[in-house]
């Protein structure tokens, strides 16, 4: 069983640090592997050792998909032995909330949005952190104020809803074809949809600004 964890822990992401304490190691490592502000990092080891560890050169993994915040276990591989730990990280920066009161349906707009700083490890997980990834986005439900803003509040503005009459627009070698269709689903800018030609053709192509579906044969 020792062994399986072991092999698991190798497609984890790896890097070495040189550090005092194993705190400081750990620190080190998460500042310099992550995009982690510098001055507003705290690492807990959760984990009770039964002895203290010193390391001149650790060996530190963690997993594909560390998220950057909170509990995150740890591979501490030291003189050729292993240690499992968890691992708390705590960090402090900028992040979304609502204004004011933002009604479902509400194509949202910069005035809507404020930023406050504090404890992002401490947030609803895919809170958003940067106010374009937000701007023009379309609130599935009410979003109350100073309430932090999460990907499953919000969907794309959608340029062209399903069962619309759009212009496809079809770009052969030498020529271009246009001519009218109907949207098979939603899109937004620079998505990809299908459309439903007259004559019964399923085609994909791209939305652009001017709501028409761009076909490359």
């Amino acid at each position: 069983m020792k062994k399986i964890i072991i092999c698991f822990f190798l497609v984890f992401l790896s890097f070495k640090v040189n550090a005092i304490s194993l705190t400081d190691q750990l620190i080190h490592f998460f500042k310099k592997e992550y995009p982690i502000k510098k001055d507003h990092i705290h690492v807990i080891i959760r984990t009770q050792l039964k002895k203290n560890i010193y390391c001149k050169k650790p060996f530190f993994s963690v997993p594909s998909n560390f998220r950057y915040l909170g509990l995150v276990d740890v591979l501490l591989t030291c003189n050729q032995r292993h240690y499992y730990l968890q691992v708390e990280l705590q960090t402090k920066g900028e992040y979304i909330v609502a204004k004011r009161k933002i009604l479902r349906g509400t194509k949202i707009q910069i005035s809507d949005l404020k930023m406050l700083i504090g404890r992002l490890d401490t947030l609803p997980k895919n809170t958003y952190f940067k106010k374009e990834d937000v701007i023009d986005k379309v609130s599935l439900r009410d979003i109350f104020p100073l309430q932090p803003i999460t990907s499953f509040m919000i969907r794309p503005f959608w340029l062209v809803k399903v069962n619309q009459k759009v212009i496809i627009i079809i770009h052969e070698e030498n020529f271009t074809i246009s001519s009218t269709a109907i949207s098979l689903n939603n899109g937004a800018e620079n998505d990809k949809i299908r459309v439903k030609t007259k004559n019964g053709q399923i085609l994909t192509g791209i939305i652009n600004k001017n709501k028409e579906v761009i076909v490359s044969a």
